[in-house]
């Protein structure tokens, strides 16, 4: 896995739920070295409160259980603990030892997203919004015929430019683990003559539609061993097969409440 893996898989996250959306001590386990680092100091993630519940692996049923912490004043002292709701597991394993470290979580946003993409832009104007803002001013950048407003789409995650638009997974992208964006893209996206010949400028979309397909054939999988995990397993949570599912290589570094919601063919 890449740092481009993890932009790309924090960027569909973010286009899926279309909110907020939470990553996991176990999920950043999975993204290589210093990914999650240069994610925070870059503001595209923030610290977010403990998790209250998380994957079990105290047997091989990999439930999703709540989490009992018992607080001390020292805090490395404070410690936590899964107990199992099966009675008979119960008996055997007793309180199931939980390592604090496993309760981190970390939190991402549109709206952090937008302040990334307007710093790396260049652009100093304060970003506002407001709740369920469908486009994001971020600013405006001189062009050969004037300055142009770069709005941010928070429903599809495309910029729009000079009335014309792109995926934003189109322009940003790590080089030698540096996050950067297309600033040649950029440029011609400003300084484009169609409107001004009366035609509407109608951008590429290949790329688009591939990460469409791509998403929509990695649901599949979740869905084709949803199936086949309910027929081998039945009488299983959904979160059981989701837990079983996010330790495969068809998880694609999405954490478990993401596959758990696309695995059911609607």
């Amino acid at each position: 896995m890449t740092f481009n893996d993890v932009l790309l898989a924090l960027l569909a996250h973010l286009r899926s739920e279309n909110k907020s959306i939470t990553m996991s001590w176990d999920t950043v386990q999975q993204w290589p070295e210093g990914a999650l680092n240069t994610l925070l100091q870059l503001g595209l993630l923030i610290p977010a409160p403990a998790a209250q519940s998380i994957e079990c692996n105290g047997c091989e049923k990999h439930c999703f259980m709540d989490v009992v912490i018992h607080p001390h004043d020292d805090p490395n002292l404070t410690r936590a603990f899964i107990v199992c709701d099966d009675p008979e597991m119960q008996s055997q394993m007793g309180r199931i030892t939980v390592p604090l470290v496993r309760l981190r979580q970390w939190q991402g946003s549109v709206k952090l997203l937008a302040k990334a993409i307007a710093e790396l832009l260049g652009l100093t104007d304060k970003v506002t919004f407001s709740a369920n803002q469908a486009v994001i001013k971020l600013g405006m950048l001189k062009a050969k015929k004037g300055r142009k407003w770069v709005t941010l789409n928070s429903t599809d995650l495309s910029l729009e430019i000079n009335q014309n638009t792109v995926p934003v997974d189109e322009v940003l992208y790590f080089e030698n683990q540096q996050l950067v964006i297309d600033q040649n893209k950029i440029d011609d996206l400003l300084n484009s003559e169609s409107l001004n010949k009366g035609k509407k400028y109608i951008p590429s979309t290949t790329k688009r539609e591939t990460g469409k397909l791509k998403t929509l054939s990695m649901y599949q999988d979740w869905q084709d061993e949803y199936l086949r995990l309910k027929e081998q397993h039945p009488n299983k949570a959904d979160t059981w097969y989701a837990a079983k599912i996010f330790k495969m290589d068809i998880a694609k570094g999405r954490d478990a409440e993401t596959i758990r919601k696309n695995m059911v063919k609607k």
